[in-house]
């Protein structure tokens, strides 16, 4: 029996390199043996050999969900497996930083993107998150009362250095090893500079999605401001 196993991020942006994992694929049975690994990245794309590595490193220069198809060949005949992944635009995941923001405060900072990978976007959407998870929990919504979308900060530049400064601080943290060690300490610091930035951020917010700001916070206060 043949378990093709496909390990994908939860999000890609269109251009960014994102790895095709099959490597935790596996048989059972012990008479056979893997002769041959293809990926098709999408449903357009064709068959791409993965024998020797087991994964495919990609990048889609088109927006919308892709379906990967992963084959697998033993003795007998290919059996396929399927995943799939969201692509969006640059536009769309909104992110509140970029590698532009973080690298000048560590020149040797790209040496530690992850296999697969040619960016930290997937760090500063993590950073997005928790931004976002803030305001939340600091009860600071939509007109309906749910959390608000990313796209209701009016100006990204209001979230630029919280946002920057909490990637670092997430890309260290991930590095890190053992407590004390220099990308800890690294990490203490920028979790720091992200909490002045946090601190002093008056954000212009648009809570009723009609692309106008209709509300001012100043988080050092949690003090609403309606217009």
């Amino acid at each position: 029996m043949i378990f093709g196993k496909i390990k994908l991020e939860k999000i890609i942006q269109v251009d960014d390199k994102t790895r095709l994992d099959c490597t935790r694929s596996f048989i059972v049975d012990e008479t056979s043996a893997i002769t041959l690994m293809r990926v098709k990245p999408s449903l357009t794309d064709s068959f791409i050999d993965i024998t020797a590595n087991k994964y495919l490193d990609w990048s889609y220069i088109v927006d919308g969900e892709k379906t990967i198809e992963l084959e697998i060949t033993t003795d007998g005949a290919p059996q396929s497996f399927f995943a799939k992944i969201p692509c969006i635009t640059a536009l769309d995941d909104y992110l509140f930083s970029s590698d532009g923001d973080i690298i000048p405060h560590e020149d040797d900072l790209l040496n530690y993107v992850i296999a697969g990978r040619d960016s930290f976007l997937d760090k500063h959407r993590i950073a997005q998150e928790r931004v976002m998870t803030y305001l939340n929990d600091q009860r600071i919504w939509d007109v309906s009362g749910s959390k608000l979308s990313p796209s209701a900060i009016v100006n990204i530049d209001e979230v630029r250095d919280w946002s920057k400064f909490q990637t670092l601080a997430i890309i260290f943290e991930g590095i890190s090893n053992q407590v004390g060690d220099v990308f800890s300490i690294k990490a203490e610091k920028y979790k720091g500079l992200m909490e002045l930035a946090r601190a002093s951020a008056a954000l212009r917010l648009d809570t009723n999605g009609d692309g106008n700001e209709d509300k001012n916070i100043e988080i050092r206060s949690i003090k609403l401001v309606v217009r």
